[in-house]
């Protein structure tokens, strides 16, 4: 086996490695904190509903407060789902990312051959 043929497994491997750490590790990492962050507000807008059946309906201010957080907690799950989809389009476009330079490995590979 030549230097170039050893160098060349190496750099395959070296980028496959690479390639298992940033999709097993980054990703899962990023939705872990996502899911559990969803997950708080979501029991959290729970224990809200809750609170909305306590207040009396003639209360004015406790009706607009009611509202308020209503309309705040749509806009945090919106901006969690966003989160979510944001972390999907990242994940595709870094496989993307991956898929070209492995492309790009292979073709240099062969260009570089007998």
């Amino acid at each position: 086996m030549s230097f170039d043929d050893f160098m060349a497994k190496i750099r395959y491997w070296d980028n496959r490695c690479a390639r298992w750490m940033m999709r097993h590790f980054y990703i899962i990492f990023f939705e872990f904190v996502l899911v559990a962050i969803f997950f708080i507000f979501f029991f959290n807008t729970f224990r809200a509903l809750d609170i909305f059946a306590s207040v009396p309906s003639d209360d004015v201010i406790g009706n607009l407060l009611i509202q308020q957080n209503t309309h705040t907690l749509i806009i945090i799950v919106l901006l969690l789902l966003n989160s979510f989809w944001m972390l999907f389009m990242f994940n595709g476009l870094n496989r993307l990312r991956i898929l070209l330079k492995d492309i790009n490995f292979t073709l240099m590979r062969r260009k570089q051959g007998p």
